[in-house]
């Protein structure tokens, strides 16, 4: 079983007790960035009730997921065509054996004298 920590944490000025299969450092670190979020939407529009900067948070945070997804699959893809040119350029021609002429190979003795 997985071990689940526990962590209070304080959101738009409501406490919260948190428990997830993350560390608690990381609930604190995801509450911290939520209320931010909410910080900036009360910031910009102060006459809106809770609820109303809770679903706009919410819009803000799951824009950023897609935007962020589609920005790892552009680099995926990125990288996938950079391993794909890659591999092309280390293909080595090698002599067929069709070759009549064997490969002579000079080997300097320069410095190896007895």
């Amino acid at each position: 079983m997985v071990q689940k920590s526990k962590a209070v944490v304080r959101i738009a000025g409501r406490e919260y007790t948190i428990r997830a299969s993350e560390s608690e450092e990381y609930i604190h670190r995801v509450a911290i960035y939520v209320n931010r979020k909410m910080e900036e939407v009360t910031k910009a529009q102060p006459s809106l009730s809770m609820a109303m900067v809770a679903t706009l948070t919410a819009i803000n945070l799951g824009d950023e997921v897609l935007k962020l997804q589609e920005e790892l699959e552009n680099l995926q893809n990125q990288v996938e065509e950079l391993e794909k040119e890659k591999a092309s350029r280390k293909t080595v021609n090698l002599p067929s054996s069709s070759d009549s002429s064997p490969t002579i190979y000079d080997v300097s003795r320069k410095g190896n004298r007895k």
